[in-house]
């Protein structure tokens, strides 16, 4: 099973020029921030409408996300 899974991800490494996702993400921003900009709002947005009363509760738990991907990093 391991064996399948490593060259399904070999096969995807190298189709997209072999260099981790991050970075070719990081690049794309780079580019162009406002569209990433506005994907973000609009996504924030959608969680809000989606959350109602409780948007609070969503944003502590961003926060602590990103706290806790910061200093665990």
């Amino acid at each position: 099973m391991t064996a399948w899974l490593e060259r399904l991800y070999e096969k995807i490494w190298r189709r997209i020029g072999g260099r981790p996702r991050t970075e070719i993400i990081r690049d794309e921003q780079k580019k162009s921030p406002l569209v990433f900009l506005l994907i973000f709002l609009g996504l924030g947005f959608m969680a809000g409408k989606i959350a109602g009363k409780y948007w609070w509760q969503i944003l502590i738990g961003f926060l602590l996300g990103t706290l806790c991907g910061h200093f665990w990093w």
